[in-house]
C-alpha cells in the first residue's frame, strides 16, 4: 500500500468535489466511486437509481460534507490558514479489499497521523484505475475538548491543528501495518528506495518517475563508488547528469541535475527527484559516493575550480599494492597565467604524447602522475613489519609533500595543485613517473627521508623541465636545495 500526502489548501470545496466526482466533467467516473464514511455526521452524498430509459444514474450532492468540514474549521481561532488536507491510499494492481476493510485501513492511517475523535474527515474509494485507491479529505482543526466539562459545567471549546511533523514517516509505518494486517503486498518505504509517495505502482510518461526508476535500477546493479562512475553508468541507460555551481566565479557546487536523453527530456534536480537521497550533498553523505574535483568535474560539466564543502564519507585510498611494490596515483594541475600560441600548439600536437592535457576553461594545464616505492630491507621480518598500512599511509603522505615542494619550486611563478586519487582509477598518459627508494630501517629515518627527497627532486626536475619551459619561457627556473 502506498500513502500519499497531497498539498494542503484553505478551502474544502474543490477537494470534496474532486474526490466525489461531483463536477460535470467527472460525471462518467461516478459509477466507480463509493462513499466509505469516516469521522463525520454527514451521510453518503451519492444517490443511485435507474431512470425511465433503464439507465443507471448516479447523482452526487456534496453540500453537507463541505458545510460540516468548513463549520468545524471555523471554530479554530489559531493562525494556521490551510486547514484542508488530502490523503490517498493505493493498493497494488490486482489487489482488492472489501469496503469495510478499506474504511478500517483509512481509519488506522488517520489515527496514526493524529486525527482522533475530535477531528473531521471522510473517505471515498475509486475503482476507475488499475489500482484501487481511497481518497481521504480531512479538516486539520481538531477539538481538544468540548464546551462541556466532565463535571457538567460549560466552558469554551478548545481547538488546535493536528501536528504534521514527521507525518510522512508516520504514514509509511501505518501503511506497513495495514499491509501486514490484511496480507497486502509489502512495499519499501520511500526513504529506502527511489520511489516517491504514490508512484511505485504507476507507470507512464512522467519523467521524474522514469528517472527514479532508472536510478533505482543502477543501485540494484551495484551502487556507484564515484561520481564519474555514476555519470557513466547513467549515460549507458540514457540519462545525462550535470552539476551546478552557485555562479561562474564561485565554484561552490549547489546541486545536480538529471535528464532523459530524448527530444522532450528536461533537466530535473536531484532535490525534486528525491531530496533525501539524490541531491549532490546527500549522494556524498548518505549514499557514500566519492567526489574528487580532479576526477569528476569534467564529467559533471563543472569548471576545474568547482568544489564542495561536504566531506566524503569514506576517503579514497591512494595506495595500490602489488606483489613486491607499492604505488600511489596523483593528478597535478598547474595554473596557466595566460594562453599563448606556443602552449596551445604544444597541448594540441604533443600534449598526449607527453601525458599533459588542458582543461576546458584554458586556466589549467594538468598531468597524471604515479610513483612506485621500491623497498629494500635487511630481513623479511623487518620488511613485513614496515609495510603495515598505517606506516605506508604516512610514507605516502610524506612523499606527496615532497612532490608538491619540488613542483612548487619548478613552477615557482605558478599555482600548483596536487590531489591524490583512488588506486582503481586508470591514469592514462602519465607524464610524471617517480621511482622512490625506501630503506626499511627505523634507526636511519633521517637518511631515508633525505634519500627519498633527493630522488623526488631529481626526477621531477628532469621529467618536468621541458613543461616548465613551455609554461615560463622567459623565466626558466631551476631546483635549488
Amino acid at each position: 500500500m502506498i500513502g500519499e500526502q497531497l498539498k494542503k489548501s484553505k478551502g474544502f470545496f474543490q477537494r470534496v468535489d474532486y474526490v466525489c466526482a461531483s463536477l460535470e466533467r467527472d460525471k462518467e467516473k461516478r459509477p466507480f466511486v463509493q462513499f466509505l464514511g469516516g469521522n463525520i455526521i454527514s451521510g453518503d452524498p451519492f444517490t443511485r437509481y435507474t431512470n425511465e430509459a433503464g439507465e443507471q444514474v448516479v447523482d452526487v450532492g456534496t453540500s453537507n460534507l463541505i458545510f460540516e468540514l468548513e463549520n468545524h474549521a471555523a471554530k479554530y481561532k489559531g493562525q494556521s490558514e490551510e486547514l484542508c488536507v488530502h490523503f490517498v491510499l493505493s493498493l497494488a494492481p490486482g489487489e482488492t479489499l472489501g469496503q469495510k476493510d478499506l474504511l478500517e485501513s483509512a481509519r488506522h492511517y488517520m489515527n496514526a497521523l493524529g486525527y482522533g475523535k475530535g477531528s473531521k474527515w471522510f473517505s471515498v474509494v475509486h475503482y476507475d484505475t488499475d489500482s484501487i485507491h481511497v481518497h481521504i479529505v480531512a479538516c486539520r482543526a481538531q477539538m481538544i475538548h468540548s464546551d462541556m466539562s466532565p463535571d457538567g459545567r460549560s466552558r469554551p471549546p478548545k481547538f488546535s491543528v493536528v501536528k504534521d511533523s514527521n507525518s510522512y514517516q508516520k504514514g509509511w509505518e501505518a501503511c506497513r501495518e495495514i499491509e501486514q494486517r490484511f496480507g497486502l503486498q509489502v512495499v519499501d518505504n520511500p526513504d529506502e528506495c527511489f520511489g516517491k509517495d504514490g508512484d511505485l505502482f504507476k507507470r507512464g510518461s512522467d519523467q521524474s518517475k522514469i528517472l527514479r526508476g532508472i536510478i533505482g535500477d543502477v543501485w540494484k546493479e551495484g551502487k556507484p563508488k564515484t561520481f564519474s562512475d555514476l555519470v557513466m553508468r547513467l549515460n549507458q541507460k540514457g540519462v545525462s547528469v550535470q552539476a551546478l555551481t552557485e555562479s561562474k566565479t564561485d565554484g561552490l557546487i549547489k546541486g545536480v541535475l538529471f535528464k532523459l536523453d530524448r527530444p522532450d527530456g528536461r533537466w530535473i534536480s536531484g532535490s525534486k527527484l528525491k531530496a533525501t537521497r539524490l541531491t549532490f550533498d546527500k549522494l556524498i553523505e548518505k549514499e557514500g559516493i566519492n567526489y574528487s574535483p580532479a576526477r569528476d568535474n569534467a564529467l559533471l560539466g563543472l569548471p576545474t575550480h568547482a568544489y564542495t564543502l561536504v566531506r566524503n564519507v569514506t576517503p579514497t585510498v591512494p595506495v595500490a599494492t602489488a606483489s613486491n611494490s607499492h604505488s600511489a596515483l596523483m593528478r597535478v594541475y598547474v595554473n596557466i597565467p595566460s594562453n599563448s600560441n606556443r602552449l596551445s600548439s604544444f597541448v594540441k600536437n604533443k600534449g598526449r604524447m607527453y601525458g599533459v592535457f588542458s582543461d576546458g576553461s584554458g586556466m589549467y594545464l594538468g598531468f597524471n602522475a604515479i610513483f612506485k616505492l621500491n623497498f629494500t630491507s635487511k630481513t623479511k621480518k623487518e620488511a613485513k613489519e614496515a609495510i603495515e598500512a598505517e606506516q605506508l599511509a604516512r610514507l605516502i603522505k610524506s612523499l606527496v609533500k615532497m612532490v608538491r615542494d619540488a613542483l612548487d619550486e619548478l613552477f615557482y611563478l605558478l599555482l600548483v595543485k596536487v590531489e591524490i586519487i583512488e588506486s582503481d582509477f586508470l591514469l592514462t598518459d602519465t607524464a610524471l613517473r617517480l621511482n622512490i627508494p625506501v630503506v626499511l630501517d627505523s634507526e636511519t629515518l633521517f637518511e631515508q627521508h633525505s634519500c627519498m627527497e633527493d630522488a623526488v627532486d631529481r626526477q621531477v626536475e628532469s621529467q618536468m623541465l621541458y613543461l616548465s619551459n613551455i609554461l615560463l619561457p622567459n623565466n626558466q627556473p631551476a631546483l635549488e636545495r
